[in-house]
């Protein structure tokens, strides 16, 4: 286990009554985040629900967000973006996902997003200290910003029990296409559509990738990207498919767009759209975000027929 003494005295945690209570004795979970300003940009972006599941794995950190069983975000901070990283996981837990164990707690994301930009802004580097002393404790998190005056903060964040998340996979088997785009101009795409629309309707073959926006008085406009489009940077499509999904949805998805370098997008037999957001950071790392959305199949169309892929 982790000394609380040690850290007090390095200055990684600056109240030593907070970390030595009784029940919190130990730390459990320790990483650092240097520029964290992605990472910030990240929070701010899948802020659309208040509390979050936060899950803390051996290949980094996952925060997701899900709305009304309907539209999910995930954010994967990967272990190899931190500068340090070190996580006690239990033998067995009830939170383990299909990856491997993990510890998960719920957190209230505008609380933690207003502590994050306190260092943020200005010329000053900044660095992020995350420390968790197990089930029932807060999240520490420390804030230094790197200067003339070496300015330390520090916040303790309430946790609560994680939230009840929906578990969306793709199996290979169902998964109708594949299509990796540029970030760039997917962004510029989703920015031309009409701002007033209430459904977005994906038609997907293994020609071309339209896209048809529908509004209150059932204006139309489409928008379509042929497989040979410049935009693209691989296109893989089995199938003919047509859904609709809510134009709201992909609203969200453009905050995190706006700072991605390329999106992987997928549709499986059921409509279920998969949207992954990859994010370049300046420590020549990955962050990416995972966007699930259900599609609007009571009385809409949907039809899927196989095709051959020329």
């Amino acid at each position: 286990m982790l000394n609380t003494k040690l850290l007090f005295e390095k200055g990684i945690v600056l109240n030593r009554k907070m970390l030595t209570q009784s029940q919190f004795s130990q730390i459990q979970f320790q990483a650092v985040l240097n520029h964290y300003g992605t990472f910030y940009s990240i929070m701010k972006a899948i802020h659309f629900v208040d509390n979050v599941t936060v899950q803390l794995t051996s290949d980094g950190v996952k925060i997701i967000a899900e709305e009304a069983k309907s539209v999910q975000a995930t954010a994967y901070i990967m272990k190899n973006c931190f500068s340090e990283y070190k996580l006690i996981l239990p033998r067995s837990t009830d939170d383990d996902d299909e990856d491997g164990p993990c510890t998960s707690f719920g957190l209230n994301l505008k609380v933690f997003t207003d502590c994050l930009s306190m260092f943020l802004g200005g010329d000053y580097d900044s660095s992020l200290k995350l420390l968790h002393k197990g089930e029932g404790a807060p999240l520490i998190v420390v804030l230094e910003q790197h200067g003339e005056d070496d300015l330390v903060t520090e916040c303790s964040v309430k946790t609560m029990e994680p939230l009840e998340v929906l578990d969306f996979d793709f199996e290979d088997a169902h998964v109708f296409s594949r299509v990796n785009i540029k970030a760039p101009d997917f962004f510029a795409l989703l920015s031309d559509l009409d701002r007033f629309c209430e459904e977005i309707e994906i038609n997907l073959s293994p020609n071309n990738f339209r896209l048809i926006t529908l509004g209150e008085l059932h204006n139309e406009s489409n928008f379509e990207i042929t497989n040979s489009s410049d935009m693209l940077i691989s296109f893989n499509c089995t199938a003919t498919s047509t859904n609709r999904y809510k134009a709201a949805h992909f609203r969200l998805v453009m905050k995190t767009l706006a700072l991605g370098s390329k999106i992987a997008l997928r549709t499986n037999k059921d409509g279920l759209l998969g949207m992954q957001v990859l994010i370049e950071t300046g420590d020549n790392a990955q962050m990416f975000v995972e966007y699930f959305i259900m599609p609007l199949c009571e009385g809409d169309e949907t039809m899927a027929e196989e095709d051959t892929v020329i």
